[in-house]
Order: structure tokens, then C-alpha cells, then sequence
């Protein structure tokens, strides 16, 4: 009991000590902050006013004592926040500190979604984000044949205007430009059918989607009235390129785990886009870390953990341990005592 008391009082002082730390730490680190308040925190959160409001300072996320300060020598009272990283006042645009040499109109000038720069003659890609750090650098150039007037940024990777779509900052033909839209992160679709889309690689038409019924399930899963279509990278710790069907009857039963190599569709458990044989749909839990388990077995990436006990396996939040009645395990594997 004794023990008990004292390991509670030591744990008690220690919390006490990190708050204090923490705390100290922090009024250090509010001392000898250079800058006031943001300028315009609904849109960026690195320009700052100097402590007096006669200057502004531009900090990468305000972390000044990780990532610098500079103090930029603007006009204070046409002063505008653009974006996370673009400013302008009544002579100048500018790329986080920097006011930009290229040849934009400054009038005009706007960010679009935050991190797209145009003006009313022009739309204009970044192509050096340490161009405000090397007078040197060339930082932007004009995106070809975009109308600055009907330009919209679709996602990261696409964007439209009245006459083409632009994917990466290029101009593709391969798509219907009239009847073009984004689903999700890795699928798109036109009037002749859905495409999956990955990094620096060519549109891949998926032809046997039902164009008029699909809808996005997740950020990078979609659904017809048949089946789900999913792209798969890896399957049995090798990588895969695949983009692969699971039929459904009832939508309502899809479900996406955390770990999304688990799918629960009607009564079967998908791991990686294969059927779990062994899983019982019903009973089926996520435990976390590549676990899971349902009424009868213990599985780790896909596979029965031989032995493992389904009722009594738990994950320990505090030792960060995996452990059953018998065993605690590590990579789905059982720790020798």
C-alpha cells in the first residue's frame, strides 16, 4: 500500500514538473517572439504584423525559431493577405517575403484555392518554391493557353477553364473537355467513361463502370450500382497496380475500416481486395496496427495469428502492447518470455 502511495505521488510531482516545463517553455518562447499578431488568420498563417504594427514579417507557420523570419519592406496600408503564401499591396505582388519579378499585373492580381496565382492576363504556375530566398531564381512561369477569367482549380491535380483541362499545370486531350469532372483523389470521369489517375502516370480508362450510376465512396473508392472499384498498391507486402471490382447487393453494408486494406461488403471481409475467408463478417473488429479480429480468430495483415485467443486480445494504449490471455505478440508474431 505504501509502495502504491508513493509511486502515485511520484507520478503526481512528475506531471506537475513537465506542466511547469512546458510552461516556462513557452513564456521563453512568447518573450522573445519577434512579431505580433497574423495580418489575416482565415487565410494565412505566416504573415505577421511586428510587435509595433509598422511592419510586416513573413514566417513560415509563425515558426520563427525553426524555420526564420523576414521582415519585407511593403507599403503597410494597401497591405493584403492572397494566400497561405501570397501577398500584394498597391506595387508589388508577393511569394512569401518576396516581391515578385515576374511581369504580372499587380491590380489584378489574385490566388485562387490559396496556392493558385493568376491576374487578368495570365494564370501562373510556381515552379521554385525557394525562389524568395535567391535573388537568382526564376519562381513562376505563365501556364500556356489558360483563361485567367474561367479558370478553376478542381483539386490538386486537375483544373479547367473554357476551353481546356489541365492536369499538373499541363493541357490534356485525352478527355472530354465539356462534360470532364473530378470524383475523388484517384478517379475521374468524362462522357466516355471513369478514369483512374495516380502521380506522373497516364490516365487509365476503368470500362466496365456503370458512367451514369457512379458515385465516390472514400477519397480514392467509387461505386456503380453493381460494384466498388478500388485501386490496390500492395498485396502480400509486394507492390501491385491494379484497379480491381468488389461485387456489392446492398450498399448500406459497406464499410471502411481505418486501415483501409480492410472492407467489409455484404458478408465478406476483404483484406488488400481479396475475400478473408476465414473472417466472420458479423463479428468483425478493427483493433488497430494491422490487427483485427471477429468471434473466432486473430488476424494480423490478412492472416490467422495460429493460437491467438479472439476474446481475451486486446491492444494495451499505455505499454503499446498487442496481448491475449497467453501471449503478448509483435508483428503478429508471439514474444518469447
Amino acid at each position: 500500500m505504501k509502495k502504491v502511495m508513493i509511486k502515485k505521488v511520484l507520478m503526481t510531482l512528475a506531471v506537475i514538473f513537465v506542466i511547469i516545463i512546458s510552461l516556462v517553455g513557452y513564456g521563453i518562447y512568447r518573450f522573445f517572439n519577434p512579431f505580433g499578431e497574423l495580418v489575416n488568420e482565415e487565410v494565412s498563417d505566416s504573415y505577421f504584423y511586428s510587435r509595433d504594427k509598422e511592419h510586416i514579417i513573413y514566417s513560415p507557420m509563425g515558426n520563427w525559431f525553426s524555420l526564420g523570419k523576414h521582415e519585407m519592406d511593403v507599403d503597410l496600408s494597401t497591405f493584403k493577405v492572397l494566400g497561405r503564401d501570397y501577398a500584394k499591396d498597391q506595387q508589388y505582388a508577393y511569394f512569401k517575403s518576396r516581391a515578385i519579378n515576374f511581369q504580372i499585373d499587380v491590380p489584378s492580381f489574385n490566388v485562387k484555392e490559396g496556392y493558385v496565382p493568376l491576374d487578368k492576363n495570365h494564370v501562373y504556375v510556381l515552379v521554385d518554391d525557394l525562389y524568395y530566398l535567391d535573388d537568382s531564381r526564376e519562381g513562376f512561369k505563365i501556364l500556356e493557353d489558360a483563361d485567367p477569367n474561367t479558370y478553376v482549380q478542381l483539386n490538386y491535380n486537375f483544373a479547367k477553364d473554357k476551353n481546356f483541362v489541365f492536369r499538373n499545370n499541363e493541357k490534356i486531350k485525352e478527355v472530354n473537355h465539356e462534360s470532364f469532372e473530378v470524383i475523388n483523389d484517384e478517379f475521374c470521369k468524362d462522357n466516355n467513361g471513369v478514369y483512374f489517375y495516380w502521380y506522373q502516370k497516364p490516365l487509365r480508362i476503368i470500362k466496365e463502370v456503370n458512367l451514369s450510376e457512379v458515385v465516390a465512396l472514400t477519397n480514392s473508392c467509387i461505386r456503380d450500382d453493381k460494384y466498388i472499384y478500388i485501386h490496390i498498391g500492395r498485396r502480400n507486402y509486394e507492390e501491385v497496380d491494379e484497379v480491381i471490382n468488389i461485387p456489392f447487393k446492398d450498399v448500406e453494408t459497406i464499410k471502411f475500416f481505418e486501415d483501409h486494406a480492410f472492407i467489409k461488403v455484404d458478408d465478406k471481409i476483404y483484406y488488400e481486395g481479396v475475400i478473408l475467408e476465414a473472417a466472420d463478417a458479423f463479428s468483425f473488429e478493427e483493433i488497430g496496427y494491422g490487427y483485427a479480429k471477429d468471434v473466432k480468430y486473430v488476424f494480423f495483415n490478412g492472416k490467422v495469428i495460429p493460437g491467438a485467443d479472439s476474446k481475451t486480445f486486446k491492444y494495451n494504449d499505455i505499454k503499446y502492447t498487442f496481448s491475449d490471455k497467453n501471449n503478448t505478440y509483435k508483428a503478429g508474431e508471439v514474444v518469447k518470455k
